[in-house]
């Protein structure tokens, strides 16, 4: 159901769902396949994003306000297949994404044999290099959303949803 798709410069994870059975019945109603599929598919990434959004902070990830969560996003790819949900904040200086540096953890070293400068529980530190340890904190949070029964009942409702609009606009 959902397939681990790998990027450099984000963390994200493919929601790919067979929906070809509602899909079938829509379309025997009258509804634009691609069309139907596009709805269907942002509303689960909509949710997705918001299972990850809410585990947030349970991976150990502090600022629920900061630039990495703002970035948590979703997106239906261009062929309308399958949505992306992803964390890609970057710094505004230099333009790197680190949202795939703190998912799959990372070993950052400072420049020119130089250091790394940081605040630590109100401590100045000054090192060579640090170790981000791994944090899954997009891809856990949507596998587990897929397999539970808030998924199947959203996966519903959008369905009612697609019935809904074929039912208002054959009235027209």
């Amino acid at each position: 159901m959902a397939g681990r798709r790998k990027r450099y410069s984000t963390e994200s994870v493919s929601v790919e769902t067979d929906l070809a059975e509602a899909l079938g019945y829509l379309e025997s109603l009258g509804v634009n396949r691609h069309k139907a599929m596009r709805r269907i598919l942002g509303g689960i990434g909509t949710a997705a994003r918001a299972q990850v959004r809410k585990a947030y902070k349970s991976h150990g990830l502090s600022k629920g306000s900061g630039a990495l969560y703002k970035s948590i996003s979703r997106r239906v790819i261009r062929s309308g297949k399958a949505v992306i949900v992803e964390a890609k904040a970057s710094s505004q200086e230099t333009k790197v994404f680190y949202g795939y540096a703190l998912a799959k953890g990372a070993r950052i070293t400072a420049k020119d044999g130089g250091y790394l400068t940081f605040q630590k529980d109100g401590k100045w530190v000054r090192v060579h290099s640090v170790k981000l340890p791994e944090r899954d904190f997009v891809a856990a949070p949507v596998k587990k959303y897929l397999s539970s029964t808030a998924f199947k009942t959203k996966l519903d409702q959008l369905v009612q949803r697609e019935v809904a609009r074929i039912e208002k606009e054959s009235k027209r």
